[in-house]
């Protein structure tokens, strides 16, 4: 009898520390939302392997990233700027930087010639949907100097296809991803440069109220090598 009591107190006590200790031990949880030409996967694999105090989720759809955020608030998300601001409960507290620019150029990119802006207006431009549609609508205004057609897909790799098939006459990208399509595509592709089109780089944001968590956060993503930073679209954080 004394033995059983013990056995089962043993149990309770070992369930116990699974279902509390492993709560307390778990690290704070970040998701990374990047659109860009690296798998999700990969992203998350380099991170996580840099983090290993830290519970990393990598997204490759903005409707995933949004669903996922309303079921479990992480601690931190890491977006780009404009994607950071549509979440209100998060501020940013790390900055990251390309070259000491904490932004960006987006470019217009085309096949065979450039796309003749003048005649924007009455042509359609893909574009990866990093926000809702009348956020993104609103995005774009900001960009081009005028109100194309918009055609949004959902990852980066998606746009290519686009302009050889095309479905629009131009898409908007970040000069980084213009440079790797450029390495990868057979196609002759011609940018066109926009004199106001400067987006906000990758940002990290903390929940309200996490105090403690950031304090494990912010650390870790300052200490990131290069290479890993440069999977986020940044070689420096500020």
């Amino acid at each position: 009898m004394g033995g059983r009591y013990l056995m089962c107190r043993f149990v309770r006590a070992f369930l116990l520390l699974v279902l509390f200790g492993g709560t307390a031990r778990a690290g704070a949880r970040i998701f990374v939302y990047y659109p860009s030409l690296a798998r999700p996967l990969a992203i998350q694999e380099a991170l996580a392997k840099k983090c290993p105090g830290l519970e990393i989720l990598v997204f490759g759809r903005l409707a995933d990233l949004q669903a996922q955020v309303g079921r479990e608030p992480p601690q931190a998300i890491l977006a780009q700027a404009a994607v950071l601001d549509q979440f209100p409960a998060y501020r940013a507290r790390l900055q990251g930087t390309r070259a000491g620019s904490s932004t960006e150029d987006f470019v217009l990119l085309s096949i065979g010639k450039p796309v003749d802006l003048a005649t924007l207006s009455a042509a359609s431009i893909g574009v990866v949907g990093i926000l809702d549609r009348k956020e993104m609508d609103g995005f774009v205004a900001g960009l081009v100097p005028a109100s194309p057609r918009i055609n949004r897909v959902t990852k980066v790799e998606d746009l290519l296809p686009l302009l050889i098939f095309q479905s629009v006459s131009a898409v908007l990208v970040s000069e980084a991803n213009m440079k790797e399509f450029q390495k990868k595509s057979q196609a002759k592709l011609v940018e066109v440069k926009l004199d106001k089109a400067k987006v906000g780089l990758v940002a990290a944001g903390i929940q309200e109220g996490a105090a403690d968590a950031d304090k494990a956060i912010l650390p870790a993503l300052q200490a990131l090598d290069p290479g890993t930073l440069a999977l986020l679209g940044v070689d420096a954080w500020k």
